[in-house]
């Protein structure tokens, strides 16, 4: 997208082409929409697709898939903030709110919101090159410690599963052992096995590995 195409009331949705950066605008107003697309086709980059802020803009982006999301607007309020805690659970892509103008205490909610980055006042081609960049590392940095953080989660939880499976287990041994030594059945052997855990103020689990190992010294 060119200069020229900005001189149209509303900006149509252009495929990426090439290696260029996907870039999705959402806009408040048609002003908001050329100032900030002129903004970033200065910067060198394009602007791939826009959408009015009023529109249904989440379903398209999830099918767009943009490397950045610029939102534009005037002043954040609770809308946006709902909108943007909608979109951090998808994990998409990295989101630049512009606010012409805006609170510090509105700025750290946007933030908190789900927003990468949230900038206020005049903005230069400059800047908005260098917000984008960082705004793409910080969120590929941000995917790779999910990612950890949610194979962590999940190595632990198999630990957690073979622990109990083991704990269960041995349960299992100590009650064929209780039953086969004392001719118990299999509701009194599991029943002396809490009854010795709670006289000795110990896990069923620590109880039924003394039970079996008891067994095997004596056998």
């Amino acid at each position: 997208m060119t200069r020229s195409d900005l001189k149209n009331k509303s900006i149509p949705e252009m495929p990426s082409t090439g290696a260029e950066m996907n870039i999705v605008l959402i806009y408040e107003n048609i002003k908001l929409q050329n100032d900030t697309a002129m903004l970033v086709i200065d910067t060198g980059y394009t602007v791939n697709a826009a959408y009015d802020i009023e529109s249904q803009w989440f379903g398209s982006i999830k099918q767009n898939s943009p490397d950045v999301l610029i939102i534009s607007v005037l002043k954040p309020d609770d809308r946006l903030m709902q909108q943007l805690e909608n979109f951090k659970e998808q994990v998409i892509c990295p989101v630049i709110v512009l606010a012409n103008n805006s609170e510090i205490n509105l700025t750290e909610e946007i933030i908190v919101s789900g927003a990468d980055s949230c900038v206020t006042g005049i903005l230069t081609a400059d800047r908005i090159q260098n917000l984008i960049e960082i705004c793409i590392a910080r969120f590929k940095v941000t995917r790779i410690r999910i990612k950890k953080i949610e194979d962590l989660n999940k190595n632990i939880f198999l630990l957690e599963a073979k622990l109990s499976d083991r704990k269960d287990i041995e349960k299992a041994k100590a009650k064929g052992m209780l039953m086969n030594d004392y001719k118990m059945n299999e509701e009194d052997a599991y029943s002396a096995i809490r009854r010795m855990a709670m006289d000795t103020g110990n896990k069923l689990g620590d109880v039924s590995r003394n039970i079996i190992s008891m067994s095997n010294i004596l056998t």
